[in-house]
C-alpha cells in the first residue's frame, strides 16, 4: 500500500508550495516516488533515529526536517553540518567501523573510497528512477543531493553588461578584468576545472590557466564561498568564480548588490547522497534518501536552502535562481569519469596557484 500520496499533501509542504506560488500540480507523480512498503515506515519509526551530514546549515536543515516529519512523524533527525574535513572524518571512522553519521552528502571527492569502505544500494528506492539520468550510476550506491551550477558572482552596480563574459575564455580578453578587478576561489580548482579541463582537454587547460594567471593576474582568494558576495559589495573586487549560483541568489535577496554569470560551458556538479553500511538505522535512512530525492524533498531542500533540484521532474524555471544564465546553454556534468581524473587536474592547477603566489 502507498504511505502517502500526491493528493494528499501535508500542511507543511502546501505551506512551502504556497511560499514559493507553486501550483500543486508540481508534485503530479509524488504517489509513485514515495511508494515504499509499509514495512519500510514501521521498521523506521521503530529504530526511530538517524543521523545526517548534509552541506545546507543547521536553520536550513531544521526547517526542512519539519517536512520530513510533517510526513513521517516519530523519527528524530538528528544532523551535522559537512563540508571538507568533516567528510573525512566520517570516512576514517567507517573504516574502523565506528558510524557516526548514517546519511551523507558530498563525499564526490573521496567517492571510490566511500564505495569500498560501504555504501548501501539505493537505486531500488521507487524515487530513485526520478534522478537525472547524469547522476544515476551502474552500481546504484550513490544518489544525489543537490545540483551545482559553477558560476562567476559580480557586482550588479559596477559591472556593466559588455564586460560580462559569455566564454570562461573571454576573461583572459577582457581588460575590464585586468587590474585586480577579478578574483578567483581557491577551491575553483576542486570545483570548475576538473569537468572543464576533462571535456575541453590538456592543452586547453594548459593555456587558460597559463594565461589567467600569468596575463591577467586575479586576486587569489581563500575565504569560504559564503564571503564572495559580501566582498564584492564592499568592492575588493568587481567578479569572481568560481561560486554556486544559488549562493549567488540568496545573498542577492538578502539585498546585496550582487549577481550571478554563468560563462559557457556551464559546469554542472552534484552532491553525491549515501547511506553508510552498518548503519544501525538502515530503514530510517532508506526513507529518508527515498524522501530526500523525491518531488516533496527537493522542492523542501529548494525552498529553506535554494539548493537546486536533481529530481527530473523539478528541471523548471521555477527552481533555477537564475534560469537565463542556465537555459539554451551548452552544460558540462562532472561525472564519475571526470571524478576519476580530478587529482591530475587539482595538480595542474595547484602549480599555477602556488606560481602566482597562492598557498
Amino acid at each position: 500500500p502507498l504511505t502517502a500520496t500526491a493528493e494528499n499533501l501535508t500542511p507543511e509542504i502546501r505551506k512551502v508550495l504556497e511560499a514559493e506560488k507553486l501550483d500543486p500540480a508540481v508534485m503530479a507523480g509524488l504517489d509513485e516516488e514515495l511508494a515504499v512498503p509499509a514495512s519500510l515506515v514501521a521498521a523506521a519509526k521503530k529504530e526511530g533515529k538517524l543521523r545526517v551530514q548534509l552541506q545546507m546549515s543547521d536553520v536550513e536543515f531544521a526547517n526542512v526536517a519539519k517536512v520530513f516529519n510533517a510526513r513521517y512523524p516519530g523519527i528524530e533527525l538528528s544532523y551535522r553540518r559537512g563540508i571538507g574535513p568533516q567528510t573525512q572524518k566520517v570516512l576514517v571512522a567507517l573504516r574502523t567501523g565506528d558510524l557516526i553519521i548514517d546519511v551523507i552528502a558530498a563525499y564526490d571527492s573521496r567517492v571510490e573510497e566511500f564505495r569500498k569502505a560501504g555504501l548501501m544500494k539505493v537505486s531500488d528506492l521507487p524515487a530513485y528512477k526520478d534522478l537525472r539520468p547524469e547522476m544515476k550510476t551502474p552500481d546504484g550506491t550513490d544518489a544525489a543531493d543537490k545540483l551545482n551550477y559553477w558560476c562567476a558572482t559580480y557586482s550588479s552596480e559596477r559591472v556593466k553588461a559588455a564586460n560580462l563574459p559569455k566564454k570562461w575564455d573571454d576573461l583572459l580578453t577582457l581588460p575590464a578584468w585586468r587590474n585586480q578587478r577579478l578574483a578567483v576561489a581557491s577551491n575553483t580548482g576542486q570545483t570548475l576545472m576538473p569537468t572543464l579541463a576533462v571535456r575541453l582537454g590538456d592543452a586547453w587547460t594548459e593555456n587558460f590557466l597559463t594565461k589567467l594567471f600569468g596575463e591577467v593576474k586575479p586576486q587569489l582568494r581563500k575565504e569560504t564561498l559564503a564571503a564572495t558576495s559580501k566582498l564584492v559589495q564592499v568592492g575588493e573586487f568587481d567578479l569572481v568564480f568560481a561560486v554556486q549560483d544559488y549562493i549567488t541568489e540568496r545573498d542577492a535577496r538578502k539585498g546585496m548588490k550582487v549577481a550571478a554569470r554563468c560563462p559557457e560551458p556551464v559546469v554542472a556538479t552534484w552532491g553525491k547522497l549515501g547511506i553508510l553500511k552498518g548503519t544501525p538505522s538502515p530503514n530510517a535512512a532508506r526513507l529518508y534518501v527515498n524522501w530526500h530525492i523525491s518531488k516533496e524533498g527537493q522542492i523542501a531542500n529548494y525552498h529553506y536552502a535554494r539548493q537546486v533540484p536533481v529530481n527530473v521532474g523539478l528541471e523548471r524555471r521555477e527552481f533555477m535562481p537564475y534560469p537565463d544564465e542556465i537555459i539554451g546553454k551548452k552544460i558540462l556534468y562532472r561525472t564519475d569519469d571526470v571524478l576519476r581524473q580530478q587529482r591530475k587536474v587539482i595538480a595542474m592547477w595547484q602549480k599555477h596557484w602556488e606560481a602566482a603566489g597562492g598557498k
